[in-house]
């Protein structure tokens, strides 16, 4: 199964993609330091608790979802918007595949959001002083090539760490599509498809996917349990996020139906379903970017963690601090493993074979909103996000304030 290398290095470099969330983000920043959206009034403390939101504003969500979306060549979106008061929406639209309509129950992988579940586990490990954000590499993990063992943990989250993205590589995703039967560890990847350091520990902002394999390696030396129990006994259980899982890690239940991703593999102008290619996939991007949600369980869950019910608040400032600059953003500031658009907002987004993603948290108003795309184009995904924080800033303060 040979497939053009140069496009799967595209395909996972998210970089490209977060300049681009900085253009839309910016161009409603006014609007959002004007909007009267209420703040916080008390966080719920799971998916259950939420409501639904008001007929108008459903259908106005859905109305631009809908128009926004059918501009592109896009196969299906999955969406939703948590306002502060705990009002939901879920909005889809297209198709999984043949004629099956996207669902809002169908999961999708996150991509790099995937690194605000890790993350926040790491912050967590370090209040309970398991570990600490100052600890070096070489502390954890025997000397591994390419490796600098003087990295920090807080340098693997900031995307300081001086690696180079391993994603880039393209002869490890020739090796992954020659043999898409072949599961792959981190310690291979490291060893094989690392590739050269991009600079030393603390030098320059880099982005690398890489960082967060060596992350995950350390949670479970740290812990003595994989890295999908700790997320599950930590975070997915406690707080009812019942449609989000670690792919490849961890089994989906049969009841469970995943979205079908869409990706141009051989770059003929036709998109082909890269579905079976998953387990493949997750295996090698794992605690970078295998996570697979519903837009409304990521919502929840980005609700929960920048509202302040999963981190102590120590802790979450250094989540949300900047400590680089993104180059070629205009001034986005990066954070532990989010982008931070001034007091504005707070995103990321994750792109991977078949699946585009993207966070918005609107940090005074506590407003979230979710974008799942199931193909390539990063245009549709920045358009529709565009499109929903209009409407909530319309009309979201008189659906929290009746």
């Amino acid at each position: 199964m040979k497939r053009n290398s140069a496009k799967h290095v595209r395909s996972v470099s998210d970089c490209a993609s977060e300049v681009r969330r900085s253009r839309w983000i910016h161009r409603y920043a006014a609007a959002i330091l004007i909007a009267a959206l209420l703040a916080t009034t008390g966080l719920q403390s799971t998916a259950e608790d939420l409501q639904q939101v008001t007929p108008s504003l459903s259908d106005a969500l859905q109305a631009a979802l809908d128009q926004t979306f059918s501009a592109f060549n896009v196969m299906g979106c999955s969406a939703a918007v948590l306002l502060p008061c705990g009002a939901m929406w879920q909005g889809v639209t297209g198709l999984s595949h043949d004629d099956l309509p996207v669902a809002s129950d169908m999961l999708f992988c996150v991509g790099s959001v995937t690194k605000n579940y890790i993350t926040p586990l790491i912050l967590q490990l370090a209040e309970e002083e398991a570990l600490s954000l100052d600890d070096t590499v070489g502390h954890w993990l025997p000397t591994t090539p390419n490796v600098d063992p003087a990295i920090t943990i807080r340098q693997l989250l900031n995307q300081r760490s001086g690696l180079c993205n391993m994603s880039d590589q393209p002869e490890l995703w020739d090796a992954v599509f020659e043999d898409p039967t072949v599961r792959w560890e981190p310690e291979r990847i490291l060893s094989e498809y690392a590739g050269e350091r991009c600079g030393d520990p603390g030098e320059a902002w880099h982005y690398s996917n890489t960082g967060f394999l060596v992350a995950g390696m350390i949670i479970e030396e740290a812990t003595g349990m994989t890295v999908a129990e700790n997320l599950r006994s930590r975070f997915l259980e406690p707080h009812a996020l019942r449609q989000t899982f670690l792919s490849a890690a961890e089994p989906f239940p049969s009841d469970v139906e995943v979205c079908h991703g869409w990706f141009d593999l051989d770059e003929n102008g036709v998109a082909e379903d890269v579905t079976n290619l998953r387990e493949a996939i997750s295996s090698v991007l794992w605690t970078s970017a295998a996570v697979y949600a519903t837009a409304e369980d990521v919502a929840c869950w980005i609700h929960e963690l920048f509202g302040g019910a999963v981190l102590e608040s120590q802790s979450l400032e250094q989540m949300i601090k900047a400590y680089s600059v993104i180059p070629g953003t205009g001034g986005v500031g990066y954070g532990l493993s989010v982008n931070i658009y001034g007091d504005e907002a707070i995103g990321h987004s994750g792109r991977t074979f078949g699946y585009l993603s993207l966070f918005v948290y609107l940090r005074e108003q506590g407003a979230t909103i979710v974008v799942l795309l199931n193909g390539d184009d990063a245009q549709c995904l920045d358009a529709v996000a565009s499109a929903l924080t209009v409407v909530v800033m319309n009309l979201g303060t008189a659906e929290c304030n009746p």
